[in-house]
């Protein structure tokens, strides 16, 4: 009775450090997107590209491919509160974004994740970066796909925040133009 007792505590250890492990996310997140890109591609961290679904069909290219990813992440920066919440896997994740049309994506987003970096090194908050990132990644975003090819969840992002010190994720949280 007492190996049985004993043995259900370390399954239920084991249990919960896995949950824990789960839950904990990425490793810690390269501090430039040039650095997370390279660590990619090195294999150090997973390619956890995904564009959300958030396209209305097969993305036509690399370009509109990397326009789903990035509304994506609007999405989660917005509904989800992704930077204050998860600002390091959103790091690792908008670098993935990059590992397509990769010079372009970087040239356009490299701003971004160096804001996202600020949060996570508590040089700047997360509530002055996320909609200054949001409205970076909509610019990047709207120069790879014209917002007919978008679902509404995420087209209504598009032309929004044209200006990063004008945004704000209220405006954002509006499906209707304001």
């Amino acid at each position: 009775l007492v190996k049985q007792s004993t043995m259900r505590c370390h399954r239920l250890t084991l249990l919960f450090a896995g949950l824990f492990l789960h839950a904990a996310g990425d490793d810690p997140a390269a501090a430039t997107l040039e650095e997370m890109l390279a660590k990619i591609t090195a294999g150090t961290f997973e390619n956890n590209f995904f564009d959300g679904g958030v396209l209305k069909g097969a993305p036509e290219g690399e370009k509109e491919a990397v326009a789903g990813c990035l509304l994506d992440k609007v999405g989660a920066i917005v509904e989800e509160n992704g930077v204050g919440t998860f600002v390091n896997d959103l790091q690792v994740d908008l670098a993935a974004c990059c590992t397509k049309d990769a010079q372009a994506c970087t040239e356009d987003v490299a701003e971004a994740y160096k804001l996202l970096s600020d949060v996570s090194t508590k040089r700047s908050s997360s509530e002055e970066n996320a909609p200054k990132v949001a409205a970076l990644l909509i610019k990047a975003a709207s120069k790879r796909i014209d917002a007919a090819k978008v679902k509404a969840s995420h087209a209504h992002y598009l032309g929004k925040c044209q200006g990063a010190q004008a945004c704000s994720l209220a405006s954002l949280r509006r499906k209707a133009e304001v």
